[in-house]
């Protein structure tokens, strides 16, 4: 009989060549996870997380450390223009830009969307980038990435190497040995993948290599192997297509990140980049007309201060040299000042808030409060340019001057069904309506079913054949894909709260939350059509306010022209020339800044319908697929319905081409250019002498003081009268008549307006 000392070394002897295979059998399996985790590593993070390499951190602590800003070529830019230059020298050097071409130079350089409250310095962490979809798509938390992984399959492997030594005080314990020596291996590998309807299954094998000196083993060393599939499906909470989709296995109350939560949040961030994309190209117009409106300001000042300038020359060379100055040279001198100074501040400005979105219109109001050089930089900071580099950005384009007409039941329908705030917010009252249908599976007790299965196989090796039945089969994995050893287990866990307490808390919240929801979206809808009602109402008045200050620019030219004839034979006090002076140049810029506003209102309009990047023809294409995808059709979407939720696409690249008026909803007169001073001299004089010679009975016209006929208005087209038009529904059906037939014929009208010489806004030259 072998002693237990010679036991153990025959037995450690043998384990020697057994060793030699577990061993290359481990490092298979070493080799084969390492390969999977290689999938998502690459050399350079071995080198970090095993090698320990600190030198990219250690570099970014340095800068940490020493935090000196990194300057992007883009922050350098040429000496700013100023007045002095302007004033001292003839200035040339102008770039012409129509709206299209700012509004393409934005697009192209506008990684950031700018605006002119400083947000970008004061809350970065506020401002919008084009970068915002992308930011939102990949979020590894509340992303629809992040939603979906909790469905990926999980593969997981382990292998321990275990020596044991030890001591037992009754060998009944240690397989009939009081000194018990073993050498222990456990190899598993599994795969878990959870489904849609919030079921678990799980694949797993276990394979254990024993090898100890118990007298009493079948076989010195052996394999134990354990292949199982197991099943654990809800049955009430957490259980269904419904609740797994809206809040996502493992969700808490209260805390929903389930795929579609995660779609809708990603629509919401879309909108939300639309929304401050929008903006930015309403505040881009807005800096457009402000920086028109300040070269037609300037250009009215500086005629009226040479025309005060030869008054003053005319009066000083009267007065005679060394003599008493009279007071109409002190007069026109002083008036001369005062339209110098006006010149000089409408040349630079002043640093003081410019149109912008919400400053007092929700697409923006015009200020009119800055000068050329302040309102060209601004543009410039918008379009992404540098401050200066040695060239003026000069308008091309001239504002609208037709009158357009709505037809308000259209566009109500639009801005309701198009507007991105009220698509936002029904993506919200959608998302609390789901977060609700989650919230009330928390009512339901915890019951799950489980279900395993299990095959078991033991031999003196891992894997052989032959031999592989019985009581000594051969091969432990052998043995167990026989199917002779097979177990299984069947059964139910329930967990109750008693009280649900939490689950009732989280319905109550979910309601309130979708009656917040609701009642906000409807207020937002009420907010739009009031605002819609509101802009329609403005861009009358600008129309109105054209047509006034067009009268009044041509009554106070007139009023000039006359007594400017008058003083060559009379000697008349030259405080009328120069009140009738400043009356012109007043009235004119008035009437530029009825224009401005007028192409202001009528952007306002397209802002409020929720058009106005369709306006633009700009549309956002989702760079994740072609180029010709595009998100958004050109024309007009219907509303979207209550269960639908709008598909989540990235929108990031921006295409522009040339503007477009939509042609759907409202009908518009073409208006050519206004007739020049001469042209509208000489029909003043045709209409003079008819209503002198009087031969027409039917053409003569008793006016009170100031009016101007309907003869003369039609003469010079500076408004239409509309009396042909009746009741609203005539209205209605008239505008519907002529949206039909705008593009065959459309007789267009015009609007004078008027054309000073030598025009600052065309060919500026300062004075020396």
């Amino acid at each position: 009989m072998l002693t237990e000392w010679t036991l153990q070394g025959r037995l450690r002897t043998r384990a020697v060549k057994k060793h030699a295979r577990v061993f290359a059998r481990a490092c298979l399996v070493a080799a084969a996870t390492s390969a999977i985790a290689g999938c998502a590593a690459s050399p350079d993070v071995w080198s970090k997380t095993v090698g320990n390499n600190t030198a990219e951190i250690d570099q970014i602590s340095a800068s940490v450390d020493a935090p000196n800003p990194e300057i992007y070529t883009t922050s350098y830019t040429s000496a700013p223009i100023t007045s002095d230059m302007l004033v001292n020298a003839e200035f040339t050097n102008y770039a012409d830009l129509s709206l299209d071409d700012v509004s393409r130079l934005a697009m192209q350089n506008s990684t950031v969307l700018r605006d002119i409250g400083g947000v970008v310095l004061r809350t970065p962490d506020l401002a919008k980038t084009r970068y915002i979809p992308s930011l939102a798509e990949t979020d590894p938390r509340f992303s629809m990435e992040a939603a979906l992984s909790a469905f990926d399959a999980q593969f997981t492997a382990s292998a321990m190497y275990n020596d044991n030594d030890r001591l037992f005080n009754n060998a009944f314990f240690a397989g009939g040995t009081s000194s018990f020596a073993q050498d222990l291996h456990e190899y598993n590998i599994g795969i878990d993948k959870r489904t849609a309807t919030g079921a678990l299954l799980s694949v797993r094998s276990k394979t254990i290599y024993d090898n100890n000196n118990a007298p009493a083993n079948t076989f010195f060393n052996y394999y134990e192997t354990l292949i199982e599939a197991e099943v654990r499906q809800p049955l009430l909470q957490g259980a269904g297509l419904e609740f797994n989709r809206i809040a996502g296995p493992g969700a808490q109350p209260g805390l929903y990140n389930g795929v579609l939560i995660a779609k809708t949040n990603s629509d919401i961030t879309n909108h939300d980049f639309r929304i401050a994309l929008r903006d930015y190209l309403s505040n881009v117009e807005n800096a457009y007309w402000d920086l028109y409106f300040a070269y037609r300001e300037l250009d009215a000042r500086k005629k009226a201060m040479e025309q005060s300038l030869e008054i003053w020359n005319a009066k000083q060379a009267e007065s005679g040299v060394g003599l008493e100055k009279t007071p109409d040279e002190s007069l026109a001198r002083q008036q001369y000042y005062k339209f110098k100074a006006d010149v000089d501040e409408a040349i630079s400005g002043r640093l003081l808030q410019g149109t912008q979105t919400r400053n007092g219109s929700t697409g923006g109001t015009l200020q009119a409060t800055g000068g050329v050089l302040v309102a060209e930089r601004r543009l410039r900071l918008l379009i992404g340019m540098p401050a200066a580099d040695g060239a003026l950005l000069r308008p091309s384009e001239e504002p609208v001057t037709a009158k357009v007409l709505y037809d308000w039941s259209t566009i109500s329908q639009e801005a309701l069904s198009q507007r991105s705030e009220l698509r936002r917010q029904q993506l919200v009252t959608k998302k609390k309506e789901m977060e609700l249908l989650a919230a009330k599976n928390f009512l339901n007790p915890r019951l799950d079913a489980v279900a395993r299965y299990r095959a078991r196989g033991l031999g003196d090796d891992f894997l052989t054949s032959g031999g592989n039945s019985g009581d000594t089969p051969n091969s432990g994995l052998g043995n167990a894909l026989t199917g002779e050893h097979q177990e299984y287990m069947i059964g139910f866990e329930l967990a109750i709260p008693l009280g649900y307490r939490q689950g009732h808390a989280a319905v109550s919240n979910a309601e309130f939350a979708l009656s917040h929801a609701r009642a906000i979206f409807e207020e937002q809808q009420r907010e739009v059509v009031n605002n819609l009602a509101g802009s329609i109402a403005d861009a009358a008045r600008a129309y109105q306010a054209i047509e006034n200050n067009l009268n009044q620019y041509l009554a106070a030219k007139d009023y000039l022209d006359a007594l400017e004839a008058r003083a060559r034979n009379l000697n008349d006090p030259v405080d009328l020339i120069l009140d009738a002076q400043t009356r012109l140049v007043e009235s004119e810029v008035r009437l530029f800044r009825a224009r401005a506003e007028y192409a202001i209102a009528l952007k306002n309009i397209q802002f409020e319908k929720g058009s106005l990047l369709n306006y633009a023809n700009m549309h956002l294409v989702d760079t994740t697929t072609s180029a010709e995808k595009i998100v958004e059709p050109s024309f007009i979407e219907p509303a979207p319905e209550a269960s639908e939720i709008e598909a989540a696409d990235t929108p990031e690249v921006v295409q522009v081409s040339e503007r477009e008026i939509p042609q759907a909803d409202f009908y518009f007169e073409e208006v050519e250019d206004a007739r020049t001073r001469e042209e509208i001299e000489e029909h003043l004089a045709q209409i003079e002498e008819t209503m002198q010679t009087g031969l027409d009975d039917e053409s003569e016209t008793t006016l009170d003081d100031g009016q101007v006929s309907q003869a003369q208005a039609e003469e010079f087209g500076l408004f239409e009268l509309e009396d042909s038009i009746g009741s609203d529904e005539e209205l209605a059906e008239e505008i519907r008549t002529i949206s039909q037939e705008t593009k065959e014929a459309v007789e267009p009208q015009q609007i004078s307006q008027p054309q000073p010489k030598k025009s600052v806004f065309r060919n500026m030259k300062f004075w020396k």
